[in-house]
């Protein structure tokens, strides 16, 4: 068996038993048919005995086409993967990536929309004058006030919200499901736009439900009107969430069960968010 068999075998594990998504399925397809790629080269296989050497030859390859350090460090983490299923399986004895330290990162802070814009655009945009306006009003404000990931308000069918219990029932990575409270401006709107209704939440005109690209360049437009930040996409609107709930005193582990993350790390780059801002803020003080 070639390394291309093997690594089909370990998509189909991913999906079937990680239940990753498709998005996620895809990245490491790419990842791996790239380092099949540049071990053709070298003629060497995973499969073969590769040692660490090949490993840091690719990463070095890869650093000379320009390929960032996060990039590097998810192919890489990728391979990781990849190594451990082989060498569960009794494919490979040894680890060709145990002496492997992929390059450092560089921290990211994430950028939030200013709450202040968003109230703007909530309340000046002609919703109803607007083919679709009051669709897209409460698309935004869904992403807005629950911090729902693109694939989750995707996925959302009019069965699963409960308007007598206020909230909304969310299938997340790994088909893991939790229940997210509905703000009341959002649930006012929701009323009649589900009533009657079953099936997928927003979806075409033949039933089935708005694909990621159709939802981004949506959002990316409104927000593009109201707003001068950087990035403007579903993302960015969770961010946003997360930010704007911590600074109005939300505690981190509310925030960490509504954003449905799995450690309490993932959610703490909100901490540093609004330190930035304090730290901004500090520097105004007359002593400076």
């Amino acid at each position: 068996m070639n390394m291309h068999i093997h690594a089909e075998e370990f998509l189909r594990y991913l999906s079937l038993n990680r239940r990753m998504s498709m998005h996620t399925i895809s990245a490491y397809r790419s990842d791996l048919e790239q380092f099949e790629a540049f071990c053709k080269t070298l003629e060497f296989n995973l499969l073969e005995g590769t040692e660490s050497r090949t490993v840091r030859s690719w990463m070095a390859h890869l650093m000379e086409t320009k390929i960032s350090p996060r990039s590097i460090h998810r192919k890489v983490s990728t391979l990781r993967s990849f190594s451990k299923y082989l060498r569960k399986n009794g494919i490979i004895n040894k680890d060709p990536l145990s002496k492997i330290s992929t390059p450092k990162t560089p921290k990211r802070i994430v950028q939030d929309i200013p709450a202040a814009d968003l109230q703007n655009l909530f309340a000046h945009f002609p919703w109803d004058e607007t083919e679709f306006g009051m669709r897209d009003r409460l698309l935004l404000l869904l992403f807005y006030s629950t911090g729902m990931r693109l694939s989750e308000l995707i996925g959302l069918k009019c069965i699963d919200i409960d308007l007598d219990r206020m909230n909304i029932s969310v299938t997340g990575k790994r088909n893991k499901q939790r229940v997210i409270p509905i703000h009341p401006e959002a649930a006012e709107e929701l009323r009649p736009f589900i009533f009657g209704r079953n099936g997928y939440l927003f979806c075409l005109e033949n039933g089935k439900p708005l694909y990621p690209v159709f939802v981004y360049r949506l959002v990316n437009k409104y927000l593009r009107l109201f707003s001068d930040a950087l990035k403007t996409s579903p993302h960015v609107l969770r961010h946003s969430f997360a930010t704007h709930m911590l600074n109005n005193g939300a505690e981190l582990l509310a925030i960490k069960e509504i954003l449905g993350h799995a450690n309490l790390a993932a959610t703490q780059v909100y901490t540093k968010n609004s330190f930035e801002k304090l730290k901004k803020i500090h520097a105004l003080h007359p002593r400076d």
